[in-house]
């Protein structure tokens, strides 16, 4: 095996090995001998072994890739490079989190963050286990002390929080979710409505005008401009499915089904003709692949589309 990736995989290797290892996933001569290096110590593992912490190597990525960049190399391109080769090694693992140390006076930060088309789960100080979905990010102190949990999420997240008489909040924006111990799930995309779904105990809804309490099977609704919350009865489970690697439709209209579309797959939808904004869709997509996705979209709905590899564009049209 590659001496450099050897000493990585073993969490050995100093930054001059780190350096030409990243020199080496840009070489596209080297592409073939290093996925094939990776897919044999994949294999190689023994099943039985417990899932090896890849925190510290990350982090450790994280930190050349920022180095990297201070040199003028194109953030984009080093993520692209990495990652190909951490999803042939890591798979089904979630293949990259960043994480980012903030200080403020005394108290130290992390921001843990996944890429398009990437979950990841991990655990806060208090034992509270985290899910990530993709295009996500997740801010948490280092240790939590005085008389709250604190963090900050953007994106999409699913908390089992631990039990404990110091309340756990979620900021997500234009509302804190208050709780002591349960399971939600909190959706709080950019230029879209913070939604909580509780699965399990009770939630606190907090916003500057407006506070509701959610019982289990039931879903909240943050409208941002009134800052009221409303409340509605849904299927709880069904909300936070996407942990388990499945993207669930329930009568969206295609705006909205491209949006997740994009994030689940990495790619950038346009719909060319307004006459199909109105469209609906109900599906539950697990593993397929973006053809397939398409594919299945053709069959109930008049559409049409291509797709630009190069760029990840796609363009729906009516068909």
């Amino acid at each position: 095996m590659n001496l450099f990736l050897k000493n990585y995989l073993n969490n050995t290797c100093d930054e001059k090995e780190l350096d030409q290892l990243v020199d080496q996933f840009q070489d596209p001569d080297k592409k073939e001998e290093l996925e094939q290096d990776m897919l044999e110590d994949w294999v190689g593992l023994e099943l039985n072994e417990e899932s090896p912490d890849l925190r510290s190597a990350l982090y450790r990525i994280h930190y050349h890739i920022n180095k990297i960049e201070s040199k003028g190399f194109g953030k984009r391109r080093i993520i692209h490079i990495l990652t190909r080769g951490a999803a042939v090694l890591f798979v089904p693992l979630m293949i990259a989190f960043l994480l980012q140390l903030l200080s403020t006076d005394s108290i130290t930060t992390k921001t843990i963050s996944t890429p398009l088309a990437a979950q990841t789960t991990f655990k806060l100080p208090d034992g509270t286990q985290v899910w990530l979905n993709s295009g996500s990010s997740l801010a948490y102190p280092d240790e939590f002390s005085g008389n709250t949990r604190r963090v900050e999420l953007h994106g999409e997240a699913y908390f089992d929080v631990t039990k404990s008489k110091t309340p756990f909040i979620v900021d997500a924006g234009s509302c804190n979710i208050k709780v002591l111990g349960t399971a939600f799930n909190v959706f709080n995309y950019d230029n879209e409505l913070p939604v909580v779904t509780l699965d399990r105990g009770k939630v606190s809804i907090v916003t500057g005008k407006d506070e509701k309490i959610l019982t289990p099977g039931f879903q909240a609704v943050v409208d941002t401009s009134s800052q009221f919350v409303s409340l509605k009865k849904v299927d709880a489970p069904t909300y936070s499915l996407w942990r388990k690697h499945q993207l669930v439709f329930q009568d969206e209209e295609l705006d909205k089904v491209a949006v997740k579309l994009e994030r689940w797959y990495n790619v950038d939808i346009e719909i060319a003709d307004s006459s199909l904004l109105g469209r609906r869709m109900t599906a539950n997509i697990e593993y397929e692949s973006l053809t397939e996705v398409l594919d299945l979209m053709q069959v109930t709905m008049p559409i049409e589309y291509s797709f630009n590899k190069e760029t990840r564009k796609l363009v729906l049209r009516k068909h």
